[in-house]
């Protein structure tokens, strides 16, 4: 890595690091003995350069001598002046790359905080209880189609006028579908499925509009790329709860996001609350 680069990094980290709180803003008293350096007041300390020196040990099989030492002090020093710097030309505002990993770190630190704690079988068998709906498996239809492909307007019409008068009349869909219908690839199974496998087998188009029907509805025709499509649902079944030992996984990573999301929500209102925020005329009408 070379020198622009490795500043550059250094000015990064520091950044985020101020904006963790991890800096003291306070002037400390240079003959603490911790503290082997001050810019511009602010410390440079023992573990910071005992840190570089380990880093630079790794890379090395001789000793490290006291004047590579002195060079990593400098080295440290540089950066907490391009640091400070960076601050004073308002980087975190400025920067789009420095203002979103700031962001992101704060959204990791608070969540670090959040997920700091054991989450126990019996709130995770608690939380499943409450919200059995949405751990439900998905919606299975029974699902026949019709299908009539493109022909001229006139033939169209007919053969959809005709079709349309049998099926209120109440003929068998089947019939119908093998009388007035043509021959369509690949085939419905006739059995239930789920909306990922019905997307095997029909356009996304009527998947969506097979959801909205009641059991035993019949559409009118649907028109698609190659032609005009009648549903029937035959039958449809809501998917059955799981016992909770096959859930675990699943149950316990939608709490931790759910419970993310709340100390998330939490952590800004505190900070609306503690920061001013006026907006423009326009947003308040």
């Amino acid at each position: 890595m070379n020198k622009n680069v490795f500043l550059l990094l250094g000015i990064t980290i520091g950044l985020i690091l101020i904006f963790l709180g991890i800096f003291n803003n306070q002037k400390l008293d240079r003959t603490q003995s911790n503290i082997v350096a001050l810019v511009n007041d602010h410390p440079i300390l023992q573990s910071d350069l005992d840190l570089a020196l380990n880093a630079l040990a790794m890379n090395k099989e001789n000793s490290i001598t006291p004047e590579q030492v002195r060079l990593v002090l400098e080295r440290l020093i540089d950066e907490q002046l391009l640091l400070q710097r960076g601050v004073e030309l308002n980087l975190p505002q400025n920067s789009n790359p420095i203002r979103k990993m700031i962001i992101n770190s704060m959204v990791d630190s608070i969540l670090s905080e959040n997920n700091d704690f054991q989450i126990t079988d019996d709130v995770l068998i608690e939380f499943y209880t409450e919200n059995i709906a949405f751990f439900l498996p998905p919606k299975e239809l029974r699902l026949k189609k019709l299908f009539i492909k493109f022909g001229t307007i006139g033939e169209d019409e007919n053969r959809l006028d005709i079709i349309r008068e049998m099926l209120i009349d109440g003929e068998d869909f089947d019939e119908v579908s093998l009388l007035k219908g043509d021959q369509f690839l690949p085939e419905i199974p006739d059995t239930y499925l789920p909306e990922r496998k019905l997307l095997d087998y029909l356009d996304p188009l009527l998947v969506k509009n097979a959801f909205n029907l009641r059991d035993g509805q019949i559409t009118s025709e649907i028109e698609t790329s190659n032609g005009y499509n009648f549903l029937y649902l035959v039958d449809s079944k809501k998917g059955e709860a799981l016992p909770f030992i096959e859930m675990n996984e699943k149950v316990k990573a939608e709490y931790i996001r759910r419970s993310d999301e709340r100390a998330l929500t939490n952590y800004l209102k505190w900070l609306r609350e503690r920061y001013s925020v006026i907006y423009d005329e326009k947003f308040n009408e």
